[in-house]
């Protein structure tokens, strides 16, 4: 949880350092007014989520304790039983009663697992939503252009042995209309890997924000700003561990 609290602030600082690396222009200060609104606002849902994250580790907790009570009350039971029944009786006992905490170690592993999950998602989405609200149209464009040409960069890239799906279409969801010439690169692309003419299907999902995903029948590129994000995250995750 506390991990989780400490890459909320780390994707935050990221999107503030691309913040002010698009607003070197003629909307800086309109941008810097939208951003300290945003980071109240960011203030405010953090500490709503500090609660409940404190609110669910002491859920957690308390469970804890009471499988740790269970499971001393069984051990003294058995501990008691054992002058009647021997050796074997108590030995029984205790490993019930060793499964038992076990369990509800498990269940508060995965309580923290799910806390942490959604954290990280609230993590995302609020770097989004700082992108979103706080670059100028012009920004954002310009934002989602590179993400654009960095995704097909990376698409060259790719060996066509892990391209292997039976289909001639492709479905792309972009947060704003692609341009001819995008179409024309990207379809180029993709050609050459499968081998084949292949056709897009573009369809406008604002909620990427910036880049795009690429559905090859059951095969889908993300070439998405979140995704980025989430491979960030996950690259600081493994450098703590």
């Amino acid at each position: 949880m506390i991990l989780s609290l400490i890459l909320l602030q780390v994707v935050t600082f990221v999107v503030i350092l691309l913040v002010m690396r698009f607003l070197f222009g003629s909307q800086l200060k309109s941008a810097l007014n939208r951003l300290q609104v945003l980071h109240q606002d960011s203030l405010e849902k953090e500490e709503i989520l500090n609660k409940e994250l404190e609110r669910a580790k002491t859920q957690v907790d308390a469970e804890i304790a009471r499988a740790k009570e269970e499971a001393k009350l069984i051990v003294d039971t058995a501990k008691r039983n054992a002058e009647k029944l021997g050796l074997e009786a108590s030995a029984r006992a205790q490993a019930e009663a060793k499964k038992m905490l076990d369990e509800s170690t498990d269940k508060a592993k995965r309580l923290e697992a799910e806390i942490l999950a959604s954290s990280e998602e609230k993590a995302l989405t609020l770097a989004q939503e700082l992108i979103r609200f706080t670059l100028a149209q012009t920004d954002q464009k310009a934002l989602h252009t590179q993400l654009i040409d960095e995704f097909i960069e990376e698409l060259k890239k790719v060996d066509k042995e892990k391209l292997t799906v039976a289909t001639d279409h492709a479905l792309v969801l972009t947060p704003q209309a692609m341009t001819s010439q995008e179409q024309q690169v990207l379809k180029a692309v993709l050609s050459s890997k499968l081998g084949i003419p292949v056709s897009l299907e573009e369809k406008v999902d604002v909620s990427i924000v910036g880049g795009m995903v690429v559905k090859l029948g059951g095969l889908i590129i993300d070439g998405s700003l979140k995704n980025k994000f989430n491979r960030a995250l996950n690259a600081l995750r493994l450098k703590k561990a």
